[in-house]
């Protein structure tokens, strides 16, 4: 029987994956959010302003960079700019 090189390959990029997801989710669960990634607008909002993922009541969520929360407004359910006034000061 001859047994095909896809499925092993398949195999290991899937268990690559599993580990790798694994690894994320628990190094963003341990840390904070990275006020480094954010910015404070000026009308109360925040801009994110480099690459980062947040482990928000344990779903992870990767905004990009660009994106912009609105003072108010909710994201997931979840209103951004509180969180970030809370967890990144009001600066």
């Amino acid at each position: 029987m001859k047994i095909s090189r896809i499925r092993p390959c398949r195999l290991a990029l899937a268990l690559v994956a599993i580990v790798m997801h694994g690894a994320g989710q628990s190094l963003a669960q341990s840390e904070a959010i990275p006020c480094s990634a954010f910015a404070r607008s000026a009308n109360g909002g925040w801009r994110v302003v480099s690459p980062v993922i947040l482990d928000l009541a344990g779903r992870l969520y990767s905004p990009t960079v660009g994106t912009v929360f609105a003072a108010g407004t909710t994201q997931n359910g979840i209103e951004m700019s509180d969180v970030l006034d809370g967890q990144c000061g009001n600066r």
